[in-house]
Parts: C-alpha cells; sequence; structure tokens
C-alpha cells in the first residue's frame, strides 16, 4: 500500500513538472502528399470578413467569422486566432480564449487545432462564442464594444473590424480553431 501511495505521488509530481516546461515542441502535423500546402500565410496576403450571427435563447451569441488568402500561392494556417474586444478608446476589453468546443457547440463539433491549407481566392474559417445577456438578463445592460480586434495564427499584426458586438462580463468568450470545409 505505501508503495502504490508512493508511486502515485512520484508520477503526480511528475506530471506538475512536465507541465511547467516551457520549452516544450509543438505538435507536428502530417501532410497528405496529395495536398498543395504552401508556407505560413502572412496578413498581407490574408483578408477577415465577419459572416452570419447565431442567436439562441438566454442571449448566446456564436458569430463565424472567415479569413481569404488573396495572395496567388496556397498557405496555410495552425491554431487559434486572437480575438480581442475594444473599448471606444481602443484599448482590450475582454480577450477571447482558446477552445476546441465552444460552449453550447456538440461534442462531434469539438476539434483540436490542425493545420489547414488555403488555396488562391478560398477560405477558412473560425467561430467566437460570447453572451449578450439576452432575455432574462438583470442588472445594467451588458457592454456594446465598437471593435474587434483579430490576429491570424503565426502572424503578429492585426485586423480591426467594426461591429456592435455586445458581451457580457463574467460570461465565457471564446474562439475555435481555425478550420476549413463548410462553417457549422
Amino acid at each position: 500500500m505505501r508503495r502504490t501511495i508512493l508511486l502515485l505521488m512520484r508520477v503526480a509530481a511528475m506530471s506538475c513538472l512536465a507541465l511547467g516546461q516551457t520549452n516544450v515542441k509543438g505538435i507536428g502535423y502530417i501532410q497528405n502528399s496529395n495536398s498543395s500546402a504552401g508556407a505560413q500565410c502572412l496578413r498581407e496576403n490574408l483578408s477577415v470578413k465577419e459572416g452570419d450571427t447565431d442567436a439562441a435563447m438566454g442571449g448566446v451569441r456564436v458569430t463565424t467569422y472567415t479569413f481569404t488568402n488573396k495572395s496567388s500561392s496556397p498557405c496555410t494556417l495552425n491554431g487559434y486566432p486572437r480575438v480581442e474586444l475594444l473599448n471606444r478608446a481602443g484599448r482590450v476589453a475582454r480577450r477571447a480564449a482558446n477552445s476546441n468546443a465552444l460552449t453550447g457547440e456538440s461534442v462531434d463539433d469539438a476539434k483540436p487545432p490542425q493545420q489547414v491549407t488555403i488555396e488562391p481566392g478560398k477560405t477558412v474559417w473560425f467561430n467566437i462564442y460570447y453572451n449578450n445577456g439576452g432575455a432574462g438578463h438583470e442588472g445594467k445592460p451588458c457592454p456594446t464594444y465598437p471593435k474587434v480586434r483579430i490576429t491570424a495564427p503565426g502572424t503578429t499584426r492585426a485586423f480591426v473590424l467594426r461591429g456592435d458586438i455586445q458581451s457580457c462580463g463574467r460570461t465565457d468568450f471564446q474562439v475555435s480553431p481555425v478550420r476549413s470545409g463548410t462553417p457549422q
């Protein structure tokens, strides 16, 4: 019994040490030999556009955004875009948390980040999830943010879009990984 407890303590300690490592290599992805993958997408070769917003009971909102490859060659993205809501002064008021499965999505929709190739003129997509209070919200109205700043994975310069996103504090604000195919 004593050995079992000692072994469990060692496993727990090693797990904590492994999680604290800062020099961890990223996950590699195997590319399909039939794909025409290109280099990492550059910000100047991309455009971003806000799509439709699904509204559900209780103020739940899911908005789709797309990145389009404006260059003449394919490029790749892998991971989560950085999404930030800006206040009227242009300062970051809220930053979206990365999530494989946005709140309210089914388990089948949960997908970890994967490298996606964007052919010239084609798009990839991601969703943001937030809550605007909706019916039954008590207290003062949730703040409305006039701009959203989006940075594509692997780039440093952001896009700033106009849009009135009303998002309540102390509620989830999440972003999905960039995905290929048709938005869901």
